[in-house]
């Protein structure tokens, strides 16, 4: 069972670790960036079923593309960089340095910009 939380909240709870508001040991850079790419993947959830095209089974690489062609390009265009960047940060590699708070944090401003609707 999965329970989504909304996008602006998942994207407000990342916002928190980066700023220290709740804290988290560790890498909270990279547990930030997991919290906008949830906020960020629920969110394409919500426009591709705005946009009349549901389609809960498909991996988030179709659903951007669906996005692309459904909805304007700026918005389908960093929806995709974005979760592409996210979803880089998000995995530890042994001969990667973790992302710095700053680079989470204006991947979340990309995410924020998302939300809104217009």
């Amino acid at each position: 069972m999965t329970t989504a939380i909304s996008p602006a909240v998942g994207l407000r709870n990342a916002e928190r670790l980066l700023d220290g508001t709740v804290g988290a040991a560790g890498s909270s850079s990279r547990l930030a960036a997991f919290l906008a790419r949830q906020a960020l993947e629920e969110l394409v959830d919500e426009r591709c079923r705005a946009l009349g095209a549901d389609v809960p089974g498909a991996n988030m690489r179709s659903k951007l593309v669906i996005l692309r062609s459904l909805d304007t390009t700026e918005r389908a265009d960093a929806a995709a960089v974005a979760w592409n960047r996210l979803s880089n940060v998000c995995h530890h590699h042994a001969y990667e340095l973790s992302p710095t708070m700053a680079e989470v944090r204006d991947l979340c401003k990309v995410v924020a910009v998302l939300l809104d609707p217009s």
